[in-house]
């Protein structure tokens, strides 16, 4: 074997030990046991959104290993909330881009019946590559934006569980995912301190628009960020 490759041997085993070491530390903090094959999935979805980010900027060109392995263990904080993703449960990922959170959730989290709504071409031929080569049999993508979706019957009052990762102002999401979401089923909103101190303060309002707020936890301790979930039940 040549230096060049033993060399790239080396680079290819050091970044994986990367991937899985950051991804035990979350889960350990997460209350959550992490089997080998999870983490093996998990380093073949970053390696590949890696190799294809480069060609196709799926999340910015500049992002390195440490910037997509941020986004992976960010997306793996709802997991602190207990029983969001136990059972029979249909999760709808809006806005997916290259597949976060719901990948990260459903190999870690999962599996669970997870349909991807994401409008970009080549986003969408990602996440359909992708949920080939890692066997997410239960994972679907759904190619336009959710108010195409709420325009059909199949989806209204249909999802258990809405994930919305900055796609767009809480308040405008509620009233346009809405329609998608079961009676008592609930929206996880990935939200900054501005967003988040915003919701808690019009929580009667959400109340009269038919939701009411369960919780609303910082994710510092899994990110480093001052960053927050709200989560959501749909009342009516």
């Amino acid at each position: 074997m040549g230096l060049n490759n033993r060399q790239r041997d080396a680079g290819s085993s050091e970044r994986k030990d990367r991937i899985c070491q950051s991804i035990r530390k979350v889960g350990n903090r997460l209350g959550i046991e992490i089997s080998q094959e999870m983490l093996d999935l998990s380093v073949t979805y970053i390696e590949e959104l890696l190799r294809w980010n480069k060609a196709f900027n799926l999340v910015g060109r500049r992002l390195d290993l440490e910037g997509v392995l941020l986004l992976f263990i960010d997306s793996l904080t709802p997991l602190m909330m207990k029983g969001v993703f136990s059972g029979d449960v249909e999760v709808l990922d809006i806005g997916s881009g290259a597949g976060m959170p719901g990948i990260p959730l459903y190999l870690i989290g999962g599996p669970f019946s997870l349909t991807m709504a994401e409008a970009q071409r080549k986003r969408v031929t990602f996440l359909r590559h992708i949920c080939r080569k890692l066997g997410l049999s239960q994972a679907d993508v759904y190619p336009g934006r959710i108010e195409e979706m709420r325009k059909q019957e199949d989806y209204m009052s249909f999802f258990d569980v809405g994930l919305s990762r900055a796609v767009m102002d809480p308040m405008k999401l509620l009233g346009i995912a809405g329609p998608l979401i079961s009676e008592g089923g609930k929206l996880v909103l990935f939200v900054g301190g501005s967003d988040g101190e915003r919701l808690r303060r019009g929580a009667s309002g959400l109340e009269k628009r038919g939701w009411k707020m369960e919780s609303l936890r910082s994710t510092q301790r899994y990110v480093g960020r001052d960053n927050y979930l709200a989560i959501l039940k749909k009342t009516s």
